[in-house]
């Protein structure tokens, strides 16, 4: 599969290769989504510069937690019916070495949600870290009931 990766910190211009990698297998309880459009956040940005300090944590990197696309294979465990399913991925990069900048991607099944036929591919890819972000902002602060 294609796919964009590093192997060193820094700017985007000085460290992403495109090259061919093994297409990943989901292991049990995963899924392998054909990914049709990847989310860059600020914390993609971040880490592939090496602002949060400490050395690389795999030796390559796939990067982008966000994404979006179709599940295309599923692991023991993981119901078959899946297969198909339209999807938006969150934190697929999350203390993992491979993100969502690449044909395919494996993820625990959770985080491959199903993403409604109204919206589209290229929204789904944007609703990851975004959207838990502001998720945590409104309800994880003690909720917004006489704060508005």
């Amino acid at each position: 599969m294609r796919a964009a990766y590093y192997e060193s910190f820094g700017t985007a211009r000085e460290v992403l290769r495109v090259g061919e990698l093994p297409t990943p297998e989901p292991a049990p309880g995963e899924v392998r989504v054909r990914v049709h459009f990847s989310g860059v956040n600020p914390s993609d940005v971040k880490t592939r510069g090496g602002m949060r300090g400490g050395s690389l944590p795999f030796p390559r990197i796939v990067p982008h937690s966000d994404g979006s696309g179709f599940i295309d294979a599923v692991g023991a465990g993981v119901d078959e019916a899946r297969i198909g399913q339209r999807v938006w991925i969150w934190n697929a990069g999350w203390k993992r070495a491979d993100g969502t900048a690449a044909e395919y991607v494996t993820l625990p099944q959770e985080q491959a949600v199903e993403l409604p036929d109204p919206i589209d591919l290229a929204a789904g890819a944007c609703l990851g870290i975004p959207a838990l972000t502001a998720y945590h902002a409104v309800a994880c602060g003690g909720g917004i009931e006489d704060k508005t």
